[in-house]
């Protein structure tokens, strides 16, 4: 953050949370400085004593945490580079986009954000994704800010392109809504820069991952492509990115399959966890993992 020219209207949404508490949605289109305001909030919340919980809900340029899923961190300090913050919950949602993953990345918010709360945050910053244009967005960002109690909305916008999402909240009670211009020291990134920003973070997720194998007959698969896995079609599988979730639904780690072995009944993939013991769900992504690291989308095995 000592780079970056803090304004002065930065300094008093800080004072203004600090005071409100509650849940803070940070909204704004793509390179708006999203991410940057959020850090800072959380350090500037830190530092008059509050215990603060940060949501990383983009799931394609994560601040912190693995791609495709939604992590929060209950951060003691803030550290120079925010995507080594330790993750204490994720959701796998198995998309980096939310477009089609909807319903996904909505609970995923939710459940983070109660488990923030459960946990004792007083001030829970949820970083959502660049995804403004359009009823589809519209509807996202309503349903999060309704499902959350959102207590402060804080819109980084460049002219009025946030109004459609922002005008339902303007007489809400017990929310206060901010619009703020976007810092002059926000960086526009291209397409490349942000899938090769992905690239990097897959790479650095699954660095030392080690071949686990599973049976089949000890998990149970969300989107389970019953007419992909009737047909022995498990190759269709390999390399898709994978969530292994505990019995509430919650992301232990992600995985990549490499093989689905219907004779065997077992499923091996590569992942960073160590002991698979509390794994109980496997969610399959919408990702192909490939050999460099790079993502790429694959339809749904199920619709084929």
């Amino acid at each position: 953050m000592s780079e970056i020219k803090i304004p002065s209207y930065w300094e008093e949404l800080a004072e203004d949370v600090h005071q409100l508490k509650g849940v803070v949605m940070v909204v704004g289109a793509s390179d708006t400085g999203k991410t940057t305001l959020a850090i800072y909030l959380a350090g500037e919340l830190l530092k008059r004593r509050n215990r603060v919980s940060i949501v990383s809900a983009d799931m394609g340029q994560c601040a912190f945490g693995p791609p495709a899923a939604i992590s929060m961190a209950i951060p003691e300090l803030i550290p120079e580079f925010p995507k080594n913050l330790p993750v204490h919950s994720m959701y796998f949602v198995g998309s980096t986009s939310p477009v089609g993953h909807l319903l996904q990345t909505v609970v995923g918010v939710k459940k983070l954000v109660d488990r923030s709360l459960q946990a004792g945050a007083e001030v829970v910053i949820v970083d959502t994704t660049g995804f403004v244009s359009g009823g589809a967005a519209w509807e996202l960002k309503f349903h999060k800010i309704e499902l959350t109690d959102a207590r402060c909305i804080v819109a980084l916008q460049r002219g009025r392109e946030l109004e459609d999402i922002l005008i339902p909240h303007e007489r809400r009670t017990g929310c206060r809504l901010y619009r703020l211009p976007i810092s002059e020291d926000t960086k526009v990134r291209s397409y490349e820069q942000r899938r090769e920003y992905r690239r990097q973070r897959y790479q650095d997720y699954f660095r030392g991952a080690k071949d686990k194998s599973l049976p089949l007959s000890n998990i149970r698969l969300i989107n389970p492509y019953d007419k992909a896995l009737q047909r022995g079609e498990g190759d269709a599988f390999k390399r898709l990115l994978v969530g292994l979730n505990d019995d509430e639904n919650f992301s232990t780690a992600l995985g990549v399959i490499e093989d689905i072995d219907l004779t065997k009944g077992t499923i091996r993939l590569i992942t960073p966890l160590e002991a698979l013991s509390e794994v109980r769900l496997i969610r399959l992504g919408s990702i192909k993992i490939e050999e460099d690291w790079g993502d790429s989308y694959v339809r749904p095995l199920h619709t084929a």
